[in-house]
């Protein structure tokens, strides 16, 4: 096994592990603590709109995450590379930014003018994510510096939540309590990168610009899909027009969510190393695969018997009361990690022989079934079929993928 490099793929994992875990669990306890003090309407406006931010957001991010490590982990002994690989990414995410906030702001404005305030107040969470330096760290292998950072500002927004007790605009002053520590503390450690590292921002080079918003649109795009599977329904579900609903489906969102930045985990720390023994022999990668997704099996398959066990228990913890419709929710979503955990490696397939084109494929079939499995679930008449979207989402998702994965022949060593 020393061959597949798990010493310093369990490091990799627990540093990056520890990263993602401050925000799984900022968004777990923070609902108990919301449901309780301002009630399921008033969480069901916060999950609704930083559902849209967390998507906004990874539009920002545009691949980055994914496409910079490499050019990162090359150069992290040269300074002045590492100064064209910041400046180059740090423009693009600004100009997306720009753009996005641009966008959102008019059509916000434009469509609904009695929550303009609710929804802007997720701006800083999009922001922080211009100037998020975790795709440098992991690159240089300093996740270190920003994991335990990561955790206390979000324990430190936990913190406000508990103690604060707002009268008016709850949502609105819960959202900025989430995202103003957030991007004060990326903006510090990106400061001390720029320090330790002697980073000198270059000017904004069009050309550059042009090309790596060319490059990366494909692998944005597909990471994209993902949330757009969430915030889309979530649309459809709030059009609904029954705020308890909107609030027993937000619980679902955020166990979602927890379980993507989860599995999401696992990958960032896998990849680089699935990527040497793919470089090295594609046939190494193959079996070290197989053997993950006997972990994955077991793993997630013994954490959806443990919710479904514990739903009951963890729904009345969370809203302080049974609610038989959120538990049913939760019964059923208890299938999903598997599922979302099984495609993960499909994803590393495909990224790993550079198929982007065939990503963005999969995307527009991904945003499709969730159009049409969002629109036929909400009309018809059963709110407890509301439930079932994520399984059959997921579902579908897999199927996809591994339809892509037989027909590239991708498995085939």
């Amino acid at each position: 096994m020393s061959v597949f490099g798990l010493p310093n793929i369990f490091k990799n994992f627990l540093n990056i592990g520890i990263f993602q875990f401050a925000s799984i669990l900022l968004q777990l306890l923070a609902i108990p603590l919301i449901t309780r003090k301002y009630g399921l309407v008033i969480f069901g406006e916060i999950a609704l709109t930083t559902s849209v931010a967390y998507l906004l957001g990874n539009f920002v991010n545009y691949g980055t995450n994914q496409t910079a490590i490499k050019d990162v982990a090359i150069a992290k002994s040269n300074s002045t590379e590492l100064s064209k690989i910041f400046s180059k990414f740090f423009w693009l995410r600004f100009v997306v930014f720009l753009t996005t906030a641009t966008i959102a702001t008019i059509a916000t404005i434009t469509t609904i003018e009695d929550k303009t305030w609710l929804w802007l107040s997720v701006a800083p969470l999009i922001l922080s994510e211009t100037i998020n330096p975790l795709y440098f760290l992991v690159g240089t292998e300093k996740v270190h510096w920003i994991s335990w950072g990561n955790m206390l500002t979000r324990a430190g927004s936990l913190l406000l939540i508990f103690f604060t007790t707002i009268h008016t605009n709850q949502a609105l002053m819960m959202n900025l309590f989430v995202g103003v520590p957030l991007m004060i503390f990326y903006m510090l450690v990106s400061i001390y990168i720029i320090y330790i590292y002697k980073i000198k921002i270059t000017k904004i080079d069009l050309v550059l610009l042009k090309s790596t918003l060319h490059h990366n649109f494909y692998v944005t795009f597909n990471g994209n899909s993902a949330l757009m599977q969430q915030t889309i329904f979530l649309f459809f579900v709030a059009g609904i027009k029954n705020p308890l609903l909107l609030g027993a489906y937000g619980i679902v969102d955020k166990l979602l969510g927890a379980a993507r930045q989860l599995t999401s985990s696992f990958s960032l720390a896998i990849y680089p190393r699935a990527s040497a023994l793919h470089h090295e022999m594609p046939s190494l990668w193959m079996s070290f695969r197989k053997k993950l997704q006997k972990i994955y099996a077991v793993v997630f398959l013994s954490a959806g018997v443990f919710l479904y066990l514990m739903s009951d228990s963890l729904v009345q913890w969370i809203t302080k009361e049974p609610n038989l419709l959120a538990i049913e929710f939760v019964k059923i979503f208890s299938l999903v990690p598997l599922l979302i955990a099984l495609n993960a490696n499909n994803v590393i397939d495909l990224l790993l022989s550079n198929k982007y084109k065939e990503m963005f494929y999969i995307s527009l079939m991904v945003l499709l079934s969730t159009i049409i499995l969002s629109f036929s679930i909400t009309q018809w008449n059963n709110i407890m079929s509301l439930g079932w979207y994520p399984v059959l989402m997921e579902g579908t998702c897999l199927q996809i993928y591994a339809f892509y994965i037989r027909r590239l022949k991708l498995h085939t060593v």
